[in-house]
């Protein structure tokens, strides 16, 4: 096992993974679309106005073109040594296309405002496969700037993807997105320190003044407050919102908040200067498990947790819909996604991947053994079929302006 890989790799992926950053530095899509003057969403040959109870208009696929330009976050896919990426070249052997895959998305908000330039005059970004967060790939969506994919070009995706990916509410029936990978956001903590966390209120409790870690994304912090007041994410109004800000700024006021946190919670939490702190599931399996703190838990709080997911697109006008069509279709094989599931640590949208890592545990030795049996066992790899019988909701479906008022609501919070 290649300890140096998995020393770095967790880290720096999860900061690239989630979008904003501290303190929500990036461009906010509402002041982006209001700054260019972008009052209506553009149109494509495949896909209608955003709102328009018209019936899209889907052309076929044009044959394979024998290209694809892939846009794709840092270490977000397997590697070997020197730099090899193994299930791309099998990728390309198999099927001819050559592939241009540049790890060049780094924030959501930054990305959003790279491409939305071609994108609102319906132009070509020059990609023909983009992956973004779940609530991202809901603002593309809804502007109009991504194509419906053609799901009798995915047959492997069909019949492979798990449950709790299909129909999610950023893209209704996976008509424009196939995941990419996903994972939960709850809480880790340290039993010997915290005492016992079981739910979001513990984190509100005095007796952990200035050891409590709380995220900077205002999706996670403000879904999993809401959840604590009893709210359905996906059905929370704006005064829900306010309300949500009332309870964190009452817990920022007690002084319980260490900090708010991006990436970085991650060494707070290794370093125990927190003791507790929201978390993405795919930083507390590789630091309990890996990483050398075995004594941290990772929770879904009692109230409920996040389930999100990073989704592969096709934006509009791009010049080889066919070639990325059969690019995500060849990762919902289980013998490639296990690939990369191996690699990432994160949670896999692919029926199929357990039971091979369950066989990689039956024939591996010693601490590989043991590592695989952790691995092909972990919920945090593996999702329920169910979500909601795993407490898991999703994040709500904003639009546009829903975005930059919650946004506001949520800065005043973490900008004292």
């Amino acid at each position: 096992m290649d300890l140096d890989r998995w020393m770095h790799a967790p880290v720096t992926r999860r900061g690239f993974l989630r979008g904003a950053g501290k303190g929500g530095v990036g461009i906010s899509l509402a002041a982006l679309l209001q700054a260019c003057g972008q009052d209506e969403p553009p149109t494509s040959s495949l896909t209608p106005t955003a709102g328009s109870s018209e019936t899209p208009t889907i052309v076929p696929l044009p044959p394979i073109a024998g290209e694809l330009k892939v846009a794709q976050w840092p270490l977000y896919i397997d590697r070997a040594k020197e730099g090899a990426r193994p299930t791309l070249e099998a990728f390309e052997a198999e099927t001819g296309i050559g592939i241009d895959y540049r790890e060049t998305i780094n924030d959501n908000q930054a990305w959003f405002a790279k491409v939305y330039p071609q994108l609102s005059i319906g132009q070509s970004t020059g990609w023909d496969l983009m992956c973004n967060a779940d609530w991202l790939v809901h603002q593309f969506w809804q502007l109009g700037f991504i194509e419906p994919l053609h799901w009798e070009a995915l047959p492997t995706a069909d019949r492979n993807m798990l449950n709790a990916f299909r129909d999610p509410s950023y893209d209704p029936g996976n008509a424009h997105s196939v995941p990419w990978q996903g994972g939960v956001t709850g809480i880790a903590y340290y039993p010997d320190l915290a005492g016992d966390i079981t739910g979001m209120a513990d984190l509100w409790n005095p007796d952990l003044e200035g050891k409590v870690g709380m995220l900077t994304e205002m999706v996670d912090t403000m879904t999993l407050t809401l959840l604590m007041l009893g709210i359905d994410p996906q059905k929370a109004t704006i005064d829900d919102a306010r309300r949500a800000q009332e309870k964190l700024l009452e817990q920022r006021d007690a002084n319980i908040v260490r900090q708010y946190y991006g990436q970085e919670y991650v060494q707070e939490l290794v370093n125990k200067n927190v003791y507790a702190s929201l978390a993405w599931s795919g930083d507390a399996f590789y630091w309990k498990y890996i990483g050398g703190a075995p004594d941290l838990e990772f929770i879904v709080p009692e109230e409920g947790g996040v389930l999100w997911a990073s989704a592969s697109m096709i934006p509009i006008e791009a010049a080889h819909p066919a070639d990325a069509h059969a690019f995500m279709d060849f990762y919902f094989r289980p013998e490639i996604a296990v690939q990369v599931t191996d690699w990432v640590l994160y949670m896999t949208p692919v029926e199929g991947v357990q039971d091979l890592m369950r066989e990689k545990a039956s024939v591996a030795k010693g601490a590989d053994r043991e590592y695989y049996e952790t691995l092909a066992e972990s919920p945090l790899l593996f999702p329920p079929e169910d979500p909601s019988t795993a407490n898991l909701y999703e994040y709500k479906a904003f639009s546009g302006e829903e975005f930059e008022q919650w946004a506001e609501i949520f800065n005043a919070v973490i900008h004292a």
